[in-house]
């Protein structure tokens, strides 16, 4: 298992929101985070960091089209 810290950025320009995951690996962290974009009406992004550093900054579909 490996540690995760997520930064749930929302549209309303909250201060994110962090939660702490410990996952399998890195593919699965992420594809944790793109169903909860997928499924919140309100999360603009998501970064995802490990002890390594910054793993990526996902993007809700929206957002991505603006």
């Amino acid at each position: 298992m490996k540690s995760y810290r997520i930064l749930v950025h929302d549209i309303r320009g909250a201060a994110p929101a962090e939660l702490t995951a410990d996952m399998v690996g890195d593919e699965r962290v992420v594809e944790f985070c793109r169903d909860r974009l997928a499924v919140s009406p309100t999360a603009a992004s998501i970064e995802i960091w490990s002890k390594d550093g910054k793993l990526c900054h996902l993007w809700s579909e929206a957002r991505q089209a603006a």
